[in-house]
């Protein structure tokens, strides 16, 4: 059967949630923003930057401004994160096999550029897929579909034969208002709050090629 595999980044295709949270910390702190990184998770994880930054600082909070914090707090991420940059336990391998396969494979983001940038060029992973969706290229964040729509659209496929990895509450609502399949990896949120997707696994190890494609078949 023909289908397509829409990978979100952060949490899923590489386990960096500690360092952003790392990184937000301190960005808080900085800023006396007062906010424990657990309420952060479950009202924030998943969205883009520009949703975060004006739902923290005020809605009428000039766009340079936004850019500026967004700039700020992921440059912090980076230099974090780059001494521990990898797959995601158990991904690569399944990335490998898709790819051999030609099953087409994209990423759908809320992140910026630059991180896309520094994680597909870091992993030399680029070449594995077929599209990338991002924040610079849509105009609602996550629990909207657009993103995965997008790229379902990137790829050649319609969303329903679309399977999209997430691990983030947002991104699961993304995906199945998309109409596609969702798994959910519990990279950062307890298995017990991600059933809304189809499947939840507790890292990649547990996927096959395989049971992507039983999971369309249902």
């Amino acid at each position: 059967m023909k289908f397509g595999v829409i990978f979100d980044m952060d949490g899923t295709l590489v386990d960096n949630m500690r360092y952003h949270m790392e990184a937000t910390a301190l960005f808080f702190k900085k800023h006396g923003v007062e906010m424990t990184m657990d309420e952060f998770l479950q009202r924030f994880n998943g969205k883009t930057n520009n949703d975060i930054f004006r739902a923290i600082f005020g809605q009428d909070i000039a766009q340079e401004k936004v850019d500026a914090y967004s700039d700020e707090k992921e440059a912090l991420y980076r230099k974090l994160y780059a001494p521990h940059l990898r797959f995601a336990e158990g991904l690569e391998s399944i990335i490998r096999q898709l790819y051999a396969d030609g099953v087409p494979m994209a990423v759908g983001s809320s992140a910026c550029d630059q991180n896309i940038d520094f994680v597909l060029n870091g992993l030399d992973a680029r070449k594995y897929f077929k599209a990338v969706v991002n924040s610079s290229q849509i105009t609602k964040g996550k629990p909207d579909p657009e993103v995965f729509l997008k790229a379902a659209a990137a790829i050649g496929m319609k969303p329903e034969c679309c399977v999209v990895c997430e691990d983030a509450l947002a991104g699961i609502a993304a995906g199945r208002a998309a109409g596609a399949r969702v798994v959910a990896v519990a990279s950062v949120m307890p298995r017990e709050e991600l059933q809304h997707a189809d499947l939840v696994v507790d890292s990649f190890s547990e996927l096959s090629v395989s049971k992507i494609v039983q999971l369309l078949q249902k």
